[in-house]
């Protein structure tokens, strides 16, 4: 809907998407404690984040060490990000991912509804109707998912009381 309401592909959006996914099958599959999992990805993931900080430092564009409430600010939102990672890192060891991929959606709708509630922001015709689309799926999904579920119990149920 969104597609054809700008007129391109919206390709952010789709890689932010896909490399997400993979990001929770790859936290599902390896098996590797949360904590010593997110300490191995922040140990990749450093070295690119500070040349990126480098750079950015030469280029004039970000004065991170220009004051100290600046610097602190910064830092203290490493420690913000990093325990809903670790949250996330354990909760998909105890969840299918089927049901990891529908609460996904619950942050951004949160975020939509604070924009739209609180802050006036203004949602298009053509947004609304994606995100109607959107939960009419996600409630197809989870109610396709329960009769399922709801049928293998009943069969099992069935199966042991013939025992």
């Amino acid at each position: 809907m969104l597609t054809l309401y700008y007129g391109e592909i919206p390709w952010i959006s789709l890689s932010l998407a896909l490399t997400f996914g993979f990001y929770g099958l790859a936290k599902k599959v390896i098996k590797v404690d949360s904590t010593i999992g997110l300490a191995l990805e922040t140990m990749i993931i450093t070295p690119f984040a500070l040349v990126f900080l480098a750079y950015w430092m030469c280029q004039s564009q970000i004065q991170f060490f220009d004051s100290v409430s600046t610097a602190a600010l910064v830092i203290g939102s490493g420690v913000v990000t990093v325990l809903p990672l670790l949250f996330f890192t354990m909760s998909t060891k105890k969840v299918t991912l089927s049901l990891l991929g529908i609460l996904q959606y619950i942050s951004p709708t949160i975020v939509l509804l604070t924009g739209v509630f609180l802050y006036d922001e203004n949602v298009s015709q053509a947004h609304a109707i994606a995100l109607i689309f959107i939960w009419l799926a996600l409630a197809l999904f989870t109610f396709s998912s329960i009769s399922e579920n709801s049928k293998k119990r009943s069969a099992l149920f069935l199966k042991k009381e013939m025992e």
